[in-house]
């Protein structure tokens, strides 16, 4: 390595540092300590970190509201393409173990994936599929296609169900096909959808969605109703919450746009609508 120097053998302090070198490694705190042989490690997981677990702030119990669809623009100025819109909240059991996650994961220059269930989990998959897709560019010389990609996810997972994996991500990209969202599952499940959302607060996205959803609308409507929709979300749902992270996907390129806080979207929107935000008993004298 640069920086050290070579040891001969007949050099002072060689037994020293050859019985240094084949020493038994001490472990630290900071090692993970794999469980013994013979313990299942699902098992292992849910004795001491699920719903009937002892601490109460480290079980596996997740929250989280990832959504995504696919507009045409609605006129000329309008570049159309996809809105990919998350919330950043972390949850552990019953404790917010953080505010500010990115849920939403690069794997090329127009192409995205999504987190919802174990944060590890994802995160490590969707490094893995963003290294094959790294490659794959590499080696053919082209981009890849987002069905490939999230043909790729789908196949890693599938060789790994059953194992205690908890993932529910969209790859979300726009290639040489078009637009594209593909919702891939923990169990090897993998569906092409024009809209989506994953995650404990998705039915209520899902309602702000299905109500105003227009397969044809502006680039402001679209970022619009990707931030109400996770923020109504956010406002029902107790495991979603922090910021709301949106991601614009287009023919051009990928746009991420500044973190805003959903309290300040619900006075927002509750200002638009000239709804009260509590209820003011009246005053009778």
């Amino acid at each position: 390595m640069l920086g050290t120097k070579l040891r001969r053998d007949d050099e002072d302090g060689h037994e020293r540092f050859k019985q240094m070198c084949l020493a038994e490694p001490k472990l630290t705190g900071f090692e993970f300590i794999h469980p013994p042989l013979g313990i299942d490690a699902k098992t292992f997981v849910k004795a001491h970190f699920g719903h009937n677990a002892k601490a109460r702030n480290m079980q596996f119990a997740k929250g989280t509201t990832t959504l995504a669809f696919v507009y045409e623009p609605a006129t000329p100025n309008d570049l159309g393409g996809i809105v990919i819109a998350v919330d950043s909240r972390a949850s552990s059991g019953e404790y917010i173990s953080s505010k500010s996650v990115m849920k939403i994961l690069d794997i090329n220059e127009r192409m995205v994936s999504t987190m919802a269930g174990g944060a590890a989990d994802c995160q490590f998959w969707c490094r893995v599929v963003a290294q094959y897709c790294n490659l794959f560019e590499l080696r053919e010389k082209q981009e890849i296609t987002v069905s490939a990609a999230s043909k790729y996810f789908a196949n890693q997972l599938y060789g790994y169900r059953n194992r205690g994996l908890s993932i529910g991500s969209m790859v979300c990209g726009y290639d040489k096909l078009g637009p594209a969202i593909f919702q891939v599952s923990d169990d090897g499940t993998r569906l092409k959808l024009q809209v989506c959302s994953i995650g404990s607060g998705s039915l209520n996205a899902y309602g702000v969605l299905d109500t105003h959803y227009k397969p044809k609308m502006t680039d402001e409507e679209a970022l619009t109703l990707g931030r109400r929709a996770i923020m109504l979300a956010t406002f029902r749902d107790s495991g979603s919450g922090g910021n709301c992270n949106v991601c614009h996907i287009t023919p051009k390129g990928k746009t991420r746009f500044p973190p805003i806080d959903v309290n300040h979207l619900y006075y927002e929107f509750a200002g638009e609508h000239k709804r009260d935000v509590g209820y003011q008993p009246p005053n009778d004298e």
